[in-house]
């Protein structure tokens, strides 16, 4: 059960997009454990309306918004539901995900565009009708979820590490255009996580850094992230612990990238 204790999200109201599953699953379980209501987006009403009973059989309060981030009505529909439901909101994480095994020769142009489409366009779509509900209480917080992948290069990611990149420079800009209204904006890199995203790219094989223990001894403290790990830098982000961050890259990646 919930304690009504004072946390970190207190009376907060957070926008999770790619909420139904994985890391998205697991900061909305933490941010409402921190205080907040929160609304989690995904495509799969089933999968949304578990992640809402589990949250309210624990005392706290969750919504659901059945939505595709890559279509401008659906961005306006998120976030008109969330004013309709809660009268503002505190906080976007934009960590909807969309991934994709290819090389450029092997990536079709339908594929870049549904990849770009969820893991940027989405991005720039929700925070764009979000930003005017943030600028109106001079307040508001944005994480935007990225990837250890948006620093380096990995064969066979071209769309995908393509995508993350330009999340990394859409956050700087973002943070620097809004600093002065109150708004702050950063990037969460997560490493490789455990998550129904990650295997996929396995799915019964060999994926494209070898098998899923090869992925995990690429990172040096030799293992997958767990969501509930990238979940707490998301509450970390998202509450006033990062008062003085914007435009900032957390990366949360087990080391993969020190190497």
């Amino acid at each position: 059960m919930i304690s009504n204790g004072c946390r970190r999200l207190q009376d907060k109201v957070v926008v999770i997009t790619g909420g139904g599953t994985g890391i998205g699953e697991a900061s909305a379980v933490a941010c409402v454990e921190e205080g907040a209501s929160v609304v989690v987006v995904g495509r799969r009403s089933n999968v949304l309306d578990q992640v809402v009973q589990t949250i309210e059989q624990s005392g706290g309060v969750a919504k659901a918004v059945c939505a595709d981030v890559g279509r401008e009505e659906d961005a306006a529909r998120i976030v008109d539901s969330a004013i309709g439901w809660f009268g503002h909101i505190d906080v976007l994480v934009n960590c909807a995900g969309q991934e994709l095994v290819a090389n450029a020769l092997d990536t079709s142009v339908e594929w870049w565009d549904r990849v770009m489409a969820t893991n940027l366009r989405g991005v720039y779509l929700v925070s764009r009708a979000a930003l005017p509900v943030m600028l109106s209480r001079k307040s508001g917080v944005i994480v935007n979820v990225a990837s250890q992948l948006a620093f380096v290069g990995a064969r066979n990611f071209v769309a995908y590490t393509a995508s993350k990149g330009a999340v990394i420079n859409l956050t700087r800009s973002m943070a620097l255009d809004h600093a002065a209204d109150g708004v702050r904006v950063n990037a969460l890199c997560p490493g490789a996580v455990d998550t129904p995203l990650l295997r996929r790219q396995f799915d019964g094989r060999e994926g494209p850094q070898g098998t899923l223990e090869d992925l995990a001894a690429l990172h040096p403290l030799g293992r997958l992230g767990r969501p509930e790990e990238i979940a707490r830098a998301t509450v970390f982000l998202a509450s006033d612990d990062s008062s003085f961050m914007t435009g900032a890259m957390l990366l949360v990646d087990g080391g993969y990238t020190a190497q």
